[in-house]
């Protein structure tokens, strides 16, 4: 390889608008013999490499050089006397002007595309002074860790796949920063010329960057993050020890505080800001490097088994079976013997008792709860998991009915919850089209940040086939035909119609099977009412009906194995599973084309007419009695099942989360602090008024009319009427005697009996799970 001796006194001849590739070097070959290695294989043959030695006491580098088997001139420029870092570059700067300059320290690995990109990255705009790398080492601009600098990357991961992924992947958001920071920066000639080069105050090295990038700053001038490029830097390999504060950086940071007193706090935002553009960047390159993370909210998966704790064993399992994620889990203190027993097969699955979690553990990239919100309090326990919130809504029943609530403020509610859910969350998932439809109806969310998912019916992990067990009082089932209404008492599940749908068989086909009507009871919004009520009104029907409470899943198991057909009769579902179900115990099933259901199974299989018994009667009997008939309406669901997979699901799901992640930050990251902050200062009011001035005050039940608080407010403000009022109010109180004493007490117990009201209206309202099926 040529090697050029460049003179103290003499320039390169670049012209401006071209750019030169500087490499200061003292001592550290090892680390020279990498940097300029992958500086020359990785840039440009037309750009000049200028190696700034600044009288390096050993010549191996410069041997080393001499020796390459490339084609390429490398121009050394070599300092009579050692210079320091700072005199070095700055001799630098005066020999390549008028050029750019691009300063790569003697320990940075460069790759591919690094060239290119920190020249988009410099002149994105014309007031940019700086544009720097990513590294594994480099204070703010730290990755994959963010503000963790470490000495080599992950295990396994080179310097060039690290850089080939970053730039793949990367949003080239080009985020502002406060400083430039000196491991590998592009310098444009243009703020050199209006700001100087470094400051020889901070001679030999530590802070110059520092100080001249906050006289760009103070110019009018910005710095900016590559964040397309990558570059591997060993930190601290010419300039210090490792672990060690080396006392010329303690004195040259003291310099930099007097000078510039906002810039501690300049970089500290940029380190803590979580909705920034800078940390949207680094957080893009520390998943392209380590992969997507996220926390799955499992809290559900009690020893209580329904539809939602199935859905979500499958829905971890799904995404752990993607390889595209890393799955954290949170579950409950009493996490049922059913889930564990399957997340114990999930090896790269973390699963994290939820109280663990909320003592400053690690956040993930995405938080996903793939069931609704129904308790306030989850908005807070999520919002310190995850960076993005992703929430599944399964559906708008309760949102749409409010007779499912015991009052009309329960109802209202949950209706600011689920607006507000919908809000804070990145993405939300809609298990159908129909249910997205419906949100989007009421504007809950753009439409931008909704994404389809269907659930899978292919269950594997969670399909625990317990041995059928005949209920209790199903004995005269054995041998006759009956029909199953497997669901709870909601109204919307319409259980009424199966009713009259079995009386329209008899009437109009000499059907002669009986009904069974099989779930649990519900508190508000219960069609057993009605249901008796016509009952009562056709006893002839009443003898052919069979009540069965909530059943288990082995007594499921036997109603679905002993039944002739399934009537679903539901007139809202956001997904409709009960067709699946029955399909797999070769059943036929009988429902409308009513919401979700025509969306994912054929409408060609939708027997029921809504809502005419007679015509749903006549529809339904051929199904009832010929058995081909009913296989082909097995084999219609069948088809349309085929497609509905839990792989499907979890590659879905990572493609919802990896759309989030595209987002700028949403207001999930703002509620950490804005919440939080809002909290304390309700507590610190509430605690300083305490229960007796509550009392005064509470709109409920004040014991001050507002034109009464305006007329104490009014004469307490007054110097002039203050003592006086206050004095008079203290001689009825000792008047009052003992009776003031009891009244304080009277008053703080009610104060407590309201706070366990509140607290049971939250259970009561947001229960931990509403049964489904």
């Amino acid at each position: 390889m040529s090697v050029r001796d460049v003179a103290e006194e003499q320039g390169l001849g670049a012209a401006r608008g071209d750019a030169v590739v500087v490499i200061p070097v003292y001592g550290g070959h090892e680390h020279f013999t990498r940097c300029l290695a992958s500086v020359l294989q990785h840039t440009p043959p037309a750009i000049p490499i200028l190696v700034a030695d600044d009288a390096s006491p050993d010549p191996a580098s410069r041997t080393w050089a001499e020796q390459l088997p490339d084609e390429r001139q490398i121009l050394w420029l070599r300092q009579r006397k050692n210079q320091g870092f700072v005199g070095n570059c700055n001799a630098a700067f005066e020999h390549t002007a008028p050029a750019d300059v691009v300063l790569v320290n003697s320990d940075v690995v460069v790759s591919e595309g690094w060239f290119e990109g920190l020249r988009d990255a410099a002149y994105c705009d014309s007031t940019i002074a700086t544009a720097t790398a990513l590294t594994n080492h480099g204070s703010i601009l730290s990755v994959p860790y963010r503000n963790t600098p470490i000495k080599a990357l992950p295990q396994g991961l080179t310097v060039d796949e690290a850089a080939r992924r970053v730039r793949a992947h990367a949003g080239r958001i080009r985020p502002r920063i406060p400083t430039a920071v000196g491991h590998c920066t592009w310098i444009r000639r243009s703020a050199l010329d209006l700001v100087g080069g470094f400051d020889p105050s901070f001679a030999p090295a530590y802070g110059e960057e520092v100080d001249f990038s906050q006289r760009c700053l103070a110019a009018g001038l910005q710095h900016v993050a590559a964040d397309d490029v990558f570059v591997l830097h060993h930190g601290h390999a010419t300039l210090g020890i490792e672990g060690e504060r080396n006392p010329m950086q303690v004195a040259h940071e003291e310099i930099i505080n007097a000078r510039y007193r906002y810039f501690e706090q300049a970089v500290e935002q940029s380190e803590e800001a979580d909705t920034s553009p800078l940390s949207r960047a680094v957080g893009l390159a520390a998943r392209a490097m380590l992969g997507l993370s996220v926390t799955v909210d499992g809290r559900c998966l009690t020893p209580h088994i329904t539809g939602t704790q199935l859905q979500v064993i499958e829905v971890i399992a799904a995404l752990a079976r993607t390889g595209a994620v890393q799955v954290r889990v949170a579950v409950p203190p009493d996490l049922g013997d059913y889930a564990q027993s399957v997340l114990q097969t999930l090896d790269d699955v973390v699963v994290v008792p939820s109280g663990e979690l909320t003592n400053g553990a690690r956040r993930t990239d995405i938080v996903h709860r793939p069931f609704q919100v129904t308790d306030p309090r989850d908005l807070t326990f999520l919002s310190a998991l995850g960076d993005r919130l992703i929430v599944t809504n399964q559906d708008l029943i309760a949102y749409r009915n409010p007779s499912y609530f015991r009052s009309g403020a329960s109802w209202l509610a949950y209706r600011r919850l689920t607006a507000e859910t919908m809000a804070l969350s990145s993405v939300v998932i809609f298990i159908s089209e129909h249910a997205r439809r419906d949100a989007l109806a009421d504007d809950l969310v753009p439409e931008s940040r909704t994404r389809v998912v269907h659930n899978g019916v292919d269950h594997g992990v969670a399909s625990f086939s317990p041995d059928a067990l005949e209920p209790a009082g199903a004995a005269a089932l054995r041998n006759g035909e009956f029909l199953l209404c497997l669901g709870t008492t909601f109204r919307h599940k319409n259980r009424l119609f199966a009713l009259r749908l079995l009386q329209a068989l008899h009437d109009r086909h000499g059907w002669e099977g009986a009904l069974v009507l099989a779930g649990p009871e519900v508190a508000y919004g219960s069609s057993t009412g009605i249901e008796a009520e016509w009952l009562g009104l056709h006893p002839d029907m009443a003898q052919h009906v069979v009540t069965l409470p909530a059943m288990t899943e082995a007594e499921k198991r036997w109603l679905y194995e002993h039944c002739t057909a399934v009537v679903y009769p539901t007139t809202y579902e956001g997904f409709g599973l009960v067709p699946f179900e029955a399909v797999d115990a070769g059943k036929p099933c009988l429902f409308a084309d009513v919401a979700s259901l025509g969306e994912v199974v054929p409408a060609d299989a939708a027997l029921l007419v809504p809502w005419d018994a007679d015509e749903s009667a006549d529809r339904v009997i051929d199904v009832l009695r010929d058995p081909r008939a009913a296989e082909r309406h097995l084999e219609i669901v069948r088809r349309a099942a085929r497609e509905l997979t839990w792989d499907a699901v979890g590659q879905g799901l990572v493609a919802a989360y990896e759309a989030a992640m595209a987002l700028p930050a949403s207001e999930m990251l703002r509620l950490r602090h804005l919440d939080l902050a809002e909290d304390a200062r309700y507590w610190h009011f509430r605690h300083a008024i305490g229960p007796t001035g509550l009392s005064l005050v509470e709109p409920d039940q004040q014991l001050l009319p507002k034109d009464v608080q305006r007329a104490v407010a009014s004469l307490a403000r007054r110097p002039a009427t203050r003592g006086a009022l206050f004095a008079g109010l203290r001689g009825l109180q000792r008047v009052a005697g003992k009776q003031g004493s009891e009244n304080e007490r009277e008053l703080a117990a009610d104060e407590a009996a309201r706070t366990d009201e509140l607290d049971e209206d939250l259970e009561r309202l947001f229960p931990e799970e509403l049964p489904r099926y």
